[in-house]
């Protein structure tokens, strides 16, 4: 992943994308470049966290000019950390939904994050694309593999041409858990560090796309981790509840 400046905003996009999927047009939102105060400074773009609803709606209108999209044309989801996965082809928020997917043309998705994945597919030859909300309470109820299934089964992709992005999100090292949350992941998910337990989101994230069919080389990952980059990035685990969110941004041109 690479970071831009659009409009005062610091976004981080993936050139590869323009050479073997040009028409999926992907940014990742960084904390730079809104108005709200510490300890939401300053792009926060998600409610009910104790910023302002004016401060979110101006941060939220200013990333929208700056992606020269239309508020009609915003797609988001409630992230209720399921797997609840729908299919859309108008703006609007989503109740109860982890998981967007449209074939529409000018509809932009939307994942808001602060230490999950925000977890994008698209199929070129189909055109049509789906972005997913992955913790790991999404990811342990399957939304990866669900996402997979709709794609294949209803919109008849080939997973062997299909492109996923993995966005920014914790690393292993800084997601620490307890034993509990631990069994419910295969053991090469876990890794140990000073005698503590981690979760290696990320790489379940990879594991199960390329069980789904996607080929290794079609997924691309942003290498940030949203705990490790306080310049950049909202964490939830390091700041905690008072911390905001960015938006992934995907839509097919």
């Amino acid at each position: 992943m690479k970071w831009v400046i659009k409009s005062n905003i610091k976004m981080g996009v993936f050139p590869v994308l323009e050479v073997i999927a040009p028409r999926l047009n992907l940014h990742f939102a960084s904390r730079t470049g809104g108005v709200s105060p510490p300890p939401f400074d300053s792009l926060n773009l998600g409610i009910d966290l104790g910023d302002t609803d004016g401060n979110v709606n101006q941060n939220r209108n200013i990333l929208l000019k700056a992606l020269d999209i239309s508020n009609d044309n915003l797609a988001t989801g409630e992230q209720i950390h399921s797997s609840n996965i729908k299919i859309i082809n108008k703006g609007g928020r989503y109740k109860k939904c982890d998981g967007l997917i449209t074939e529409r043309e000018g509809l932009s998705l939307t994942i808001s994050t602060a230490d999950c994945y925000p977890v994008i597919i698209y199929s070129p030859p189909e055109n049509v694309l789906a972005a997913i909300h992955v913790g790991r309470k999404g990811a342990v109820k399957g939304i990866i593999s669900k996402t997979l299934n709709i794609l294949i089964n209803k919109f008849l992709i080939n997973p062997e041409y299909t492109i996923s992005v993995i966005g920014p999100g914790i690393c292993w090292r800084c997601y620490r858990v307890n034993k509990e949350i631990a069994a419910q992941f295969d053991m090469g998910i876990i890794k140990k560090r000073r005698g503590k337990l981690h979760l290696d989101l990320a790489l379940f994230i990879k594991n199960e796309l390329k069980r789904g069919g996607i080929k290794q080389k079609n997924i691309f990952k942003s290498g940030i981790c949203t705990s490790c980059s306080p310049d950049m990035c909202f964490s939830y685990r390091r700041d905690g509840y008072r911390t905001g969110r960015h938006w992934t941004v995907a839509t097919i041109k």
